[in-house]
Parts: C-alpha cells; sequence; structure tokens
C-alpha cells in the first residue's frame, strides 16, 4: 500500500501550484479527482507541444502536473454543479483549490461554510497575494517581480530576470502539500491551511532575506556566483561551461590541487576569499579556461571537490537516465513524464493513471454517488 491510499481529495484548483500540490498527493496513493469546468483547466490549452491529437487539448504543460488524478466535469456556477460537488466532498477527506476569495465564496468554496457543512474536510488553499489584496489576480512571474526574487536575479550589471521555471508556484505548492498533509495527520488540531504565492516566495528568500533582516543592506545580483561564499560559480572551461559549490575551506584546498595552484594563504578562509573575489575568480577563471570541461569535472569529482557540468536539458535527462536506465521515464497512455522523485521504503512511486482526458471520469465518479 502506498502511504496514503485510502485519502479522497477533490482537487478544484487549476494552473500549476494547486495542481503540483495534489499531484504530489496522488503520487504518495491519495485517490485525487480533479473537479474541472467544462472548459477545462486552462493549461490544457496551453501549447503546443502536445500529447497526440491537438484537438484533445492534452498539452505538454498540463500533463506535467496531472498525472495520477481522475477528471470530473462539474460547471460550480451553477447551483446543480455545487450540489454534486457538495456529495463528493462528503466522502472525501482534503479539499484543494486555489480560487481567489470572492470567487471561492461564489463557487461553494469558502472555508468556514465547508467547514460547517463538512466538519471532518481539510480545506487547503493556494492564494496569490496576502490580506486586503487577496482578490488581486497573481501568476508566477508576478510573484518573482513583487517578491525580490527577480531583483536578485541575473548579472550584477543586466536587467532583473526571472527564474527559467515557475519556481514560487511550485514552492507554494509543496507548502501547502506539506501543511496539509499535517492538518489530515493532527486531525481536530488543524482545518484548513491557506499559503499565499506571495508571501512564499518572500520567504523563500532565506538567506538573501535573512542577510538583509541582520546588516539593512540591498541584496543585488551576483549573476551565478553566491553572495556569501567563495567560489560557488559557473566557470567557462575550453569547451563548455561548469559549475562549481566549494562549501568549506577543505574544498577549496583540494580544489587548488587539482587546479596546479599554490596556497599562498591569501584565501585560506571564506570571509578571505570573501574580502577578494573579483581577483580569486579571475585568477580561477584563466586556469579553468584552460582545462575541457569534462575531464576537469572528473578530477573534480575525484579530489571530493562539488562539481559539474552546466547541463542542457536532454542532458539532465540522460544523466537520470544513465543512473536508473532508460525506464526512468514513465509512459502512460502516449504521455511520456517525469517520476515522483520520492522513494518509499526503497521504492519508486508507481505511475498509476495518466494526465486524465478532459471529463474522462465523470461518468464512472459521479455515478459512484448514486
Amino acid at each position: 500500500m502506498l502511504p496514503l491510499e485510502g485519502i479522497r481529495v477533490i482537487d478544484a484548483s487549476r494552473v500549476l501550484a494547486g495542481p503540483f500540490a495534489t499531484m504530489l498527493l496522488a503520487d504518495l496513493g491519495a485517490d485525487v479527482i480533479k473537479v474541472e469546468p467544462p472548459e477545462g483547466d486552462e493549461t490544457r490549452t496551453w501549447g503546443p507541444p502536445w500529447w497526440g491529437d491537438p484537438a484533445e487539448r492534452r498539452s505538454a504543460y498540463f500533463a506535467s502536473v496531472n498525472r495520477n488524478k481522475r477528471s470530473v466535469v462539474i460547471d460550480l456556477r451553477t447551483v446543480g454543479g455545487r450540489g454534486t460537488l457538495e456529495r463528493l466532498l462528503a466522502g472525501a477527506q482534503l479539499l484543494v483549490h486555489n480560487y481567489r476569495p470572492a470567487t471561492a465564496s461564489r463557487l461553494g468554496l469558502e472555508t468556514d461554510g465547508l467547514r460547517g457543512r463538512h466538519p471532518n474536510l481539510v480545506v487547503a488553499s493556494v492564494g496569490g497575494f496576502p490580506g486586503a489584496s487577496a482578490d488581486r489576480p497573481a501568476y508566477d512571474l508576478l510573484a518573482q517581480g513583487v517578491t525580490g526574487l527577480m531583483s536578485i536575479t541575473g548579472e550584477p550589471d543586466d536587467p532583473p530576470t526571472k527564474v527559467g521555471v515557475a519556481l514560487l508556484d511550485l514552492i507554494a505548492g509543496l507548502e501547502c502539500a506539506v501543511g496539509a498533509l499535517a492538518a489530515l495527520v493532527g486531525r481536530g488540531r488543524a482545518g484548513s491551511v491557506q499559503v499565499s504565492l506571495i508571501e512564499a516566495g518572500v520567504t523563500s528568500l532565506i538567506n538573501v532575506l535573512g542577510g538583509h533582516l541582520a546588516t539593512g543592506a540591498e541584496p543585488g545580483r551576483h549573476g551565478n556566483a553566491h553572495p556569501n561564499i567563495v567560489p560557488y560559480q559557473a566557470f567557462a572551461a575550453s569547451d563548455g561551461d561548469l559549475v562549481l559549490a566549494v562549501g568549506n575551506d577543505a574544498q577549496f584546498g583540494r580544489l587548488l590541487e587539482v587546479l596546479g595552484l599554490a596556497d599562498d594563504g591569501m584565501y585560506a578562509t571564506n570571509p578571505q576569499r570573501l574580502a577578494r573575489r573579483a581577483e580569486l575568480v579571475a585568477r580561477l577563471a584563466r586556469v579553468i579556461g584552460l582545462r575541457g570541461r569534462d575531464e576537469l569535472v572528473a578530477a573534480l569529482e575525484a579530489a571530493d571537490v562539488p562539481a559539474g557540468p552546466v547541463n542542457r536539458v536532454s542532458e539532465a535527462l540522460a544523466a537520470m537516465e544513465a543512473v536508473h536506465g532508460q525506464g526512468w521515464t514513465d509512459s502512460l497512455d502516449g504521455v511520456r513524464m517525469a517520476p515522483a522523485p520520492i522513494r518509499v521504503d526503497g521504492r519508486r512511486l508507481p505511475a498509476r493513471l495518466a494526465p486524465p482526458r478532459l471529463g474522462e471520469h465523470t461518468d464512472s465518479v459521479l455515478g459512484a454517488l448514486d
């Protein structure tokens, strides 16, 4: 049995943060019923690329966060639809949604009302802005801007830039899943969980925010470098790029040995390296630029210095397949998917259901209610 077998989750969320949270729960064995409006989750139209016939609206985006779920079409804008949802909730332990408060209220998803009608139901929601701005729309790009993440991302002399994936949606979704699991474990102690995308984004600045709180100084952009550790960044070898993540003084000593550089004591400690960042990085860059990437990475790995190539996505996928075999990805119903990264008792979590077609399970799920 999977850890969450026997737990039914009603997933009334859309786009990314909520669906990512419920996919994690589905991977762990929960029976996740994805409630969609007649037009479907809007990410079904976020293509190309598509899996199969584009007319079926199986976008690669939608498929990436909706495996192991069943799709039921219910129009919550109608009285009948809201009544059907109530019947579903009567047999569920958890509801997840990411509607704004005003919309949630119109659709019958207001937390106090739900808890009054279903006292044993845990309600987990992912919102956008906190407080009085809760009804403002929020997407990950907007969140990356207003939370400060963009201001610290990019090269120092270039404009701010976003992270290459919707990172804050994923963080908010992960925190929603953790909160929901805590509420399920602590039944009676918590009946609802709320996560704000914007607040999660600010708190996820972690050490950068901590540095600002400690000093009052405004954090800047360091490109691929680290504000507190040197060398901890990307370097160009003669035939490609690599990253060095030197986290302590012993690793730095071994780095010098691999590069054939003398240890003159000027950079022995991290504070010394931070004080002389520019000259040290330039010195390392000159030597690294003379070496082949893969040869140097192998030498650094052998010396237990954290280093690796800057892979393209295809190379990263190939690396996973080299470790786990060609079956690292899952394929169901013509859709190829990344696996769940969690292992339970040493075993991979299975891909039980392909990302569903719109309304694919409406008849079977609602028929079981009669």
